[in-house]
């Protein structure tokens, strides 16, 4: 049988918005718009942002630092170049640190390593939506046939609720008003670790829909630079950006190779701890996103991401 390696499924909440931006400003709705996917237009979280985080993170958990002019600096974490003062520290690359196997290394004489975790973009599964029947998390039979669930698609004029939305046969997403489909919905013993309060408050949209509620409803905020010697709002500085708003609920996968399969300088990386070490590593990253967060704007509020399952160690 040919090696496979293995897949964890994470399941994530927002206890913040979240912005992980485009990287410029364009003309449109908001100066700073969010990434999304090209094909669909939904936001999401690129696995770039997860890993990054999850690296700079897990090295704090392993207490990978040295001392630099008196205050602690974080090795095997970020780009991995030191400055020519060596004020900025870079990856170590050996084949023992859990850092620099489990999400790889470079260090720019052409001694690199890809990593032993791959992470896959964070996608959409529940969106939260004000209704007069109180907040209801959408959904669409697109975004749970990847999770393995299998729902029949409304109408795109109708929705299915589940069992704890009221309603009087309409009901509104935002500003829009649809019809309640006869059919019931229900995840009842399914997504397991999404929590009950979502599941019974769930509502399905059409395919279609989905993506024009989503991006309706997303937060927007509107900041200003402060000019420090007047302390009032600087002229011409107003600017404003958009986030995916608290509890949305997200998906991601970890990709986790063995390292008896690799080498590193013609040593196995990871020797004494083997695969269940890299595993771990991630999840001591992914563990901090809960307060330090994910994305921009953190000091403005934004950012910090639950893991849900991380105690089940992930869905293989």
């Amino acid at each position: 049988m040919a090696y496979r390696p293995d897949v964890l499924r994470y399941y994530a909440l927002a206890l913040d918005p979240i912005h992980v931006g485009t990287g410029g400003m364009r003309l449109g709705r908001v100066d700073l718009s969010i990434v999304r996917e090209p094909g669909t237009n939904i936001p999401k979280i690129p696995g770039t942002s997860l890993a990054g985080a999850a690296r700079a993170y897990a090295a704090m958990q392993n207490n990978r630092y040295r001392w630099q002019a008196g205050s602690k600096t974080y090795v095997c974490a970020g780009q991995g170049q030191e400055d020519k003062n060596k004020n900025i520290a870079g990856h170590c690359g050996q084949p023992d640190c859990p850092i620099c196997v489990t999400f790889g290394f470079s260090k720019g004489s052409g001694i690199s390593f890809q990593g032993l975790a791959q992470f896959s973009d964070a996608r959409l599964i529940f969106f939260p939506v004000h209704s007069l029947a109180g907040p209801v998390w959408i959904t669409c039979p697109a975004m749970l046939k990847d999770l393995g669930v299998t729902e029949a698609e409304p109408s795109d004029k109708q929705v299915r609720v589940a069992g704890g939305v009221e309603h009087s046969g309409k009901l509104n997403l935002g500003w829009l008003m649809l019809e309640v489909a006869g059919n019931a919905f229900s995840l009842d013993g399914k997504l397991s670790a999404i929590p009950d309060d979502i599941k019974k408050r769930a509502v399905l949209v059409s395919n279609k829909m989905f993506g024009h509620i989503v991006n309706d409803n997303l937060e927007v905020r509107t900041s200003v630079s402060i000019d420090p010697q007047t302390g009032a709002a600087a002229e011409g500085a107003l600017f404003t950006y958009e986030a995916l708003p608290r509890a949305c609920v997200l998906y991601f996968d970890a990709v986790i190779s063995d390292p008896k399969f690799y080498q590193i300088n013609g040593q196995q990386p990871l020797s004494t701890g083997g695969k269940q070490q890299v595993i771990d590593t991630v999840q001591q990253g992914l563990a901090l996103f809960e307060f330090l967060g994910v994305g921009g704007m953190n000091t403005r509020g934004m950012g910090r991401l639950r893991v849900l399952n991380l105690n089940a160690g992930g869905t293989p």
